[in-house]
């Protein structure tokens, strides 16, 4: 509703305009009047609430053309729309006063709704226009503020010399930007949403329709913060968030609200968009210039995910990463040479050399990236010496050092690199039968299985995936388990819906998240397995807790 002000000395004048005009019609409201100018530009230029005003041109103290031209010149954050009231010897000062920003005019012979209301629904419609134009402005304002933030952010968190610019001292919006930091302990957290890589040539890729869910839901998670803090997207892999807290606060008390903001953060976003988050967190610091050391302490800690797995929180105090420079697992010109003689001995070099990375603890892709590297470089020089190309064994254009790069979890890379191997070993030799170690066959396959339970998933589906036949596979997975491969995938299924149903999620979320598209069939193997249905296994769970 806009906000009118009557101006005249004329009590019955400002009695008539209050009286026979429908404001309420006109979205309107009569909310101040004076009797002189003076009294005007005093409520006006003091409270600044008045939207409309309708002033006469003649009136003692100061009259209608000294108050708007004091108002031309105050410019006010929020001026009103004017429109004078006027005799028929008035018109000189009509012009005046248009030249000076009123809008428009009324006779006063003519204080009538029939001739009143037109003119001022004209004014509401420059006024409306105004109030748009003002709203674009002041979001234009705000963004550019917000991207001047954002700039000033990422390049104390993502650029070491960034601090030392010459301009950003002599920057007074900067110095204002950062006194809202003053006086509290600053916290830098790094957060990752896991993205599981796909055995296949072409590492899964984050779409941006996900990537702006995972925003969304992470902003909409911080809105609990009631200290100052900033998030900013590093890219669509990573976040970063800078948390304050009082300078008085101890290290148990902060770490324990940290613990729990980042708790909640990580629920959140599981629960709406069901991925896990990796969470670096660092010393904190008082000093902002302690932000990129503090930072990349956090992003490195993040990045333990590549060899602990997804969804944890790495503090800075309770782990550290292992930058020490990784050893060579086995001798890649020896693998290369059996490889091409083709003596599958080769094989036994390959499953040794990833299962003792596969124990190095604390390591990032970053500090592995050497090893692989050079795995990469014997295999495309082999290639080369028999006049091929990595065209042959992988099926994008993509150039491998890239694939690597992009791996997430050291698991999936492993997995990709046995992939790759075996296809360049069967480009060398495809006459000869490889026959893969029985005991690494299965173990693959429950790696994978244990992965992918929760989808659709079958024994031809595996075997296919295993590159063996499906009665190859059936039997082998009997012989080392002592189970059927169907019964495998089951137990895991009832395993994971136990732990599920001791929580709050429904019992047909529970039957989907498991495997079983059909809650009924969930529920009947449930039983065969537990002896009971799973709304019984809920009743007795509750009822122990008691």
């Amino acid at each position: 509703m806009f906000r009118v002000m009557i101006v005249d000395d004329e009590p019955l004048v400002r009695l008539a305009m209050s009286a026979i005009i429908p404001w309420s019609d006109l979205d309107c409201e009569v909310v101040a009047e004076a009797a002189d100018g003076h009294e005007a530009w005093e409520r006006i230029s003091g409270q600044q609430d008045v939207d409309l005003m309708i002033v006469d041109m003649s009136m003692p103290i100061m009259d209608a053309l000294t108050l708007l031209s004091k108002l031309q010149e105050a410019n006010l954050a929020n001026s009103p729309v004017s429109i004078v009231l006027s005799a028929y010897s008035d018109f000189d000062f009509v012009r005046k006063a248009f030249l000076l920003g009123a809008v428009d005019y009324i006779m006063k012979a003519d204080l009538d709704p029939e001739h009143i209301v037109p003119v001022i629904e004209k004014a509401l419609i420059q006024l409306k226009e105004k109030t748009i134009s003002s709203a674009r402005m002041s979001k234009t304002n705000r963004d550019a503020d917000l991207k001047q933030r954002e700039i000033w952010l990422r390049g104390l968190l993502c650029d070491k010399d960034y601090l030392y610019s010459p301009n950003l001292a002599q920057d007074d919006s900067f110095s204002k930007w950062m006194l809202q930091f003053t006086n509290f302990q600053h916290v830098l957290v790094s957060v990752m949403p896991d993205k599981q890589n796909r055995i296949t040539d072409m590492p899964l890729q984050g779409g941006s329709d996900n990537d702006e869910h995972v925003g969304r839901i992470i902003k909409q998670g911080m809105e609990i913060v009631k200290h100052p803090y900033e998030l900013l997207q590093i890219n669509g892999d990573e976040y970063a968030i800078l948390l304050c807290y009082e300078s008085s606060t101890s290290f148990l008390n902060l770490r324990g609200r940290v613990i729990e903001l980042l708790d909640s953060l990580r629920n959140t976003v599981k629960n709406f968009i069901n991925v896990s988050l990796s969470i670096g967190v660092a010393e904190s610091c008082t000093d902002w210039k302690s932000w990129h050391l503090r930072y990349s302490q956090a992003s490195s800690l993040a990045n333990l995910r590549f060899s602990e797995g997804p969804g944890r929180v790495y503090y800075s105090e309770t782990v550290s990463v292992n930058e020490r420079q990784l050893p060579t697992p086995y001798d890649y010109s020896v693998m290369m040479y059996l490889m091409d003689k083709g003596d599958r001995k080769w094989q036994q070099q390959l499953y040794t050399g990833l299962s003792q990375l596969s124990d190095m603890p604390h390591v990032t892709l970053e500090s592995s990236l050497p090893i692989y590297e050079e795995l990469i470089w014997n295999i495309g020089a082999l290639l080369h010496a028999k006049g091929m190309n990595w065209t042959h064994v992988i099926e994008t254009r993509r150039r491998p050092y890239e694939i690597v790069e992009q791996f997430t979890f050291r698991e999936d890379l492993h997995e990709w690199i046995e992939k790759l191997v075996f296809r360049l070993a069967d480009l060398l030799h495809p006459d000869k039968i490889r026959e893969e170690n029985p005991q690494r066959l299965v173990e693959r396959v429950k790696r994978y299985v244990e992965k992918n339970y929760c989808n659709s998933i079958t024994l031809g589906q595996v075997s296919e995936w295993a590159q063996v036949t499906e009665s190859h596979l059936s039997k082998q997975f009997v012989k080392e388990t002592g189970e059927h491969f169907i019964e495998y995938v089951t137990k895991l299924r009832i395993n994971e819906a136990t732990r599920l149903i001791e929580t709050d999620m429904k019992m047909y979320e529970i039957a989907v998240k498991v495997g079983y598209e059909n809650p009924e069939h969930f529920s009947r193997v449930f039983k065969k397995y537990r002896g009971m249905s799973p709304q019984k296994y809920r009743d007795n769970y509750a009822r122990k807790k008691e």
